[in-house]
């Protein structure tokens, strides 16, 4: 995966591309492990060292975002995106800042160009679905639907977008989609504690049921397994509540 862009950076083997890199990744493992006044301190100093290096502008939005300074957040990754234009990664921390501001329009417009920009960053892709989801339309339940979808098509046994599929399709009247989906789900369980296959086998048979207030009960348990079994398979490791940084330099 990509790290600081080499042409942004001093020439290698200086001392002044020694200290960019060493000041970013002192930085960055700052970030990761959550000692922000070390992150803060050497990530600005890397936007000083190299102010045309995006990695080191969106990592230090980061923090920003994960600390709700939504101002110096948005400044910071403004800065990153004019500097790398058409970084999934830029335009997914920008998605979570808007998110996190309550401005559903501006997120989903992030959000969707970080999945144009890069359709297998599945993380984006999932994120971009919760926000649709959130303007409550039945459009937007459609929409959910299709990126859960898009998610499995490339990783089909992802817990959370079966789960999550499960429930947008009861949500739906979605059949045929319900009764698939909840049967993929359960040749997953054979490792599930106890208390969670009860839950899968009430799941069962509500989608099974013709009953529509069952099907309203089952739209409220997929959740409930997902946050027992699946929350952590589509989690971001660059979300503004958890650590780490922006995978465009946390991750080689």
């Amino acid at each position: 995966m990509a790290g600081c862009r080499r042409e942004q950076l001093p020439a290698k083997s200086t001392k002044e591309y020694n200290e960019v890199v060493r000041t970013f990744f002192v930085g960055l493992a700052a970030l990761e492990v959550g000692h922000d006044v070390q992150a803060d301190s050497k990530l600005a100093e890397m936007t000083r060292l190299a102010p045309s290096e995006p990695a080191g502008w969106a990592n230090w939005g980061l923090l920003a975002l994960r600390q709700r300074n939504y101002d110096q957040a948005a400044e910071r990754l403004e800065r990153a995106r004019s500097l790398a234009p058409d970084d999934d990664q830029i335009e997914y921390l920008i998605g979570l800042l808007e998110s996190s501001r309550g401005r559903t329009a501006e997120a989903i417009a992030a959000l969707r160009k970080a999945v144009s920009h890069n359709p297998k960053n599945l993380i984006a892709t999932f994120k971009l679905a919760e926000e649709i989801e959130r303007q409550g339309e039945d459009a937007g339940a459609a929409e959910f639907q299709q990126l859960m979808q898009k998610i499995l098509g490339t990783q089909p046994d992802n817990l959370a977008a079966l789960i999550e599929l499960s429930r947008v399709a009861a949500k739906r009247g979605d059949t045929e989609t319900l009764k698939s989906t909840v049967a993929r789900i359960a040749s997953h369980s054979g490792n599930w504690p106890p208390e969670v296959k009860q839950q899968l086998e009430a799941l069962q048979s509500a989608a099974a049921g013709a009953d529509p207030h069952s099907r309203g009960r089952f739209r409220r348990r997929p959740r409930d397994i997902r946050c027992r079994v699946a929350a952590p398979t589509m989690r971001p490791r660059q979300d503004a509540t958890g650590r780490g940084g922006c995978s465009r330099c946390a991750r080689a």
